[in-house]
């Protein structure tokens, strides 16, 4: 593998993890939680994840992490939901279920292999943001509800906020050497030219601007809509891409799954970032350099994605699960200047 790529993603990313039956997720569920039922796998990037349906005592996700994670960044995910729900309680986002020992999460030996982190927390019920009818409505909600999050994350604070993580916007740069992967020579030129825009116009205003912990993955697949109302958001999963980072870095990922649809590009991204707004403000620096932030995020998907499908060959079709959308999304962005982006969101991004 080439030192380059293995530098920048790091063991949790380069290195797959062992499997994890579902005969031992149910022993572990028995032995840990005193809790009978089934169990199935859950798509995941890292972690080895079951929805567990239990005999009386609801629904579960049962999260086994990859052998490279640290305790102190599950640790850092546990601690995050617990704020949340003592900060904005009405915010529907999982909770922790202790262990009979009390604990929030524990080591275990699975069949030899590197101790790995157990951790238990409530299934949200829903229908994929991924899988509901799209409206403006829902563009809206969207960011109401993402606002409402980084306010209750806002006094929160852990010593692994600062950890290196890839899905990090301002690391684009250094998924570079996975340009290679890409083999399309028109995508792969896309992608260059929305790193050396980051570069250019995000980079230098990015170390002035507010920042906290976020949750730094709103996407389409960690967002769960009520399936008889699409417009109304659900839930929020997937804490594990938390990071120390500008408040605008974690709009503009979410804004990157308001997928272009007719009209102008931008007019879904617009609707979220204004109903983002109508509960926390932006600031003129902010918005200014949210189209960038938007590109950036769109490589980062492209590279990334472009480089596991190649590495983890039976990972494929879920790590290229959202590439069409990417390409489309890119191409059409890529028409657009710098300038006119500017002006649109300033015009179209107001709170109503």
């Amino acid at each position: 593998m080439n030192a380059a790529v293995s530098d920048a993603f790091g063991e949790t990313l380069a290195d797959d993890a062992p499997d994890v039956s579902i005969a031992e997720a149910l022993a572990l569920l028995r032995r840990h939680y005193g809790l009978t039922g089934s169990a199935r796998t859950l798509p995941g990037e890292r972690d080895h994840n079951f929805h567990i349906q239990t005999e009386g005592e609801g629904e579960f996700v049962l999260k086994v992490s990859h052998p490279a994670e640290e305790a102190d960044f599950t640790d850092f995910q546990n601690k995050a939901l617990d704020h949340i729900l003592i900060v904005d309680p009405a915010l529907p986002v999982p909770s922790v279920r202790k262990s009979l020992e009390g604990e929030a999460q524990f080591m275990v030996d699975l069949g030899g292999s590197v101790p790995r982190i157990v951790r238990l927390v409530t299934y949200l019920p829903g229908q994929l943001l991924s899988r509901s009818p799209t409206s403006s409505a829902q563009d809206r909600n969207l960011g109401i509800f993402l606002a409402r999050l980084g306010r209750a994350l806002r006094g929160f604070f852990h010593p692994a906020a600062g950890s290196d993580l890839l899905w990090d916007i301002r690391k684009v740069a250094k998924t570079r050497p996975m340009l290679a992967h890409i083999v399309d020579a028109g995508h792969r030129a896309m992608v260059e030219r929305a790193i050396d825009a980051y570069e250019e116009h995000a980079a230098p205003v990015i170390p002035g601007l507010r920042a906290q912990i976020v949750h730094n993955d709103m996407n389409s697949y960690n967002v769960v809509m009520d399936a008889s109302r699409p417009e109304m958001v659900n839930g929020i999963l997937d804490f594990g891409d938390m990071i120390h980072s500008p408040l605008i870095c974690d709009l503009a990922i979410g804004a990157v799954y308001r997928w272009p649809a007719e009209g102008h590009p931008l007019a879904p991204a617009a609707r979220f970032v204004a109903g983002y707004q109508s509960v926390q403000p932006l600031e003129i620096e902010e918005l200014g350099i949210l189209f960038h932030l938007i590109r950036a995020r769109l490589a980062l998907i492209a590279n990334i994605a472009s480089w596991q499908a190649e590495r983890f060959p039976a990972k494929r079709d879920y790590v290229l699960r959202l590439i069409a959308e990417v390409w489309a999304s890119l191409e059409r962005l890529d028409g657009l200047s710098s300038a006119d982006a500017r002006r649109y969101f300033f015009d179209h991004s107001k709170p109503e």
